[in-house]
């Protein structure tokens, strides 16, 4: 749309057509996954497709639960009243 011409998206547009921003998905494969998952009554929440956004993620959460993991120890502790 000339609209988005000259726009971030148009940028972006422009970008992936010159090979300048390089998408290593194929959209078709990606297009049929979230079509199956549908289909299949388990659709998550959210789905990372393409291994390298799949390790992106993957990557993000073990560092996030890790950070939880280490504040256990303050967040179970106050879970019970003191005797008095």
């Amino acid at each position: 749309m000339p609209e988005y011409e000259n726009t971030p998206a148009g940028e972006v547009r422009r970008a992936i057509a010159s090979g300048d921003f390089p998408l290593p998905n194929d959209p078709r494969k990606i297009a049929q996954a979230m079509i199956d998952l549908v289909d299949s009554g388990g659709t998550p929440l959210r789905l990372p497709l393409g291994s390298d956004t799949y390790e992106d993620v993957r990557a993000s959460l073990v560092a996030r639960l890790a950070e939880h993991d280490a504040h256990r120890g303050t967040a179970v502790g106050v879970a019970d009243h003191d005797s008095v």
